[in-house]
Order: structure tokens, then sequence, then C-alpha cells
């Protein structure tokens, strides 16, 4: 049998409504999707499940993707920066397995 790999994205943005709206889509699409509203709260989920991917708010301090990249448990995550056009975001990320590296998540 061979292994499936489901990636796991946190979502970090203070743009609740919009941020919601492209999670429901990851999710459609396979992913498991964390979504947070605040720098700690997105820090702090990012260093305790070891994500695949972040999507960090442009408001959002620069220092958190410094930090993102010294912790261990998400120091191998891909990062992206969310603009205004939340929806574009969504569709230019990685297919389900497809790009990905394979992460703690490969079931």
């Amino acid at each position: 049998m061979s292994a499936r790999h489901v990636p796991l994205i946190v979502i970090g943005s203070a743009a609740s409504a919009l941020v919601d709206s492209v999670a429901a889509r990851l999710r459609r699409e396979g992913n498991v999707v964390y979504v947070t509203h605040s720098p700690e709260g997105c820090l702090r989920v990012a260093t305790s499940v070891a994500p695949d991917v972040v999507l960090l708010d442009r408001r959002f301090p620069g220092r958190i993707e410094k930090l993102l990249k010294a912790h261990p448990m998400s120091a191998r995550a891909q990062i992206f920066h969310l603009s205004d056009d939340l929806s574009r975001v969504a569709s230019n990320l990685p297919r389900t397995g497809a790009t990905l590296a394979a992460g703690p998540h490969a079931a």
C-alpha cells in the first residue's frame, strides 16, 4: 500500500471572514487546515503541529516568520504571505501531495 501525504496548513490572518473562506476551500481539496487570527496564535499553533505550509498575513510582524523558521517544529514549513486577494493565494497553493515535501503528516 502506498503512502498518502495530507498537507497540513496553518493560516494566520486577522481577516477572519476571508480566511475562513480560503480555509474551507483548502479543506475541500483534502488539506488539514488550522486558522489563527493573531501573530501569537499563529506562532503557537505552527510550532505545535509541524505544518507543511504557513500562510501569513502581511500585517503580522516580520519577526513571526523568523521565529517560525527558527523553531524545530515549523522550520521545514513553506511560508507564503497573504495578499488582499486571498482566493488567488489559495488557488496557487500546491495541490494535495503535489509539490509538498513529505513531512510528518504522511500516512
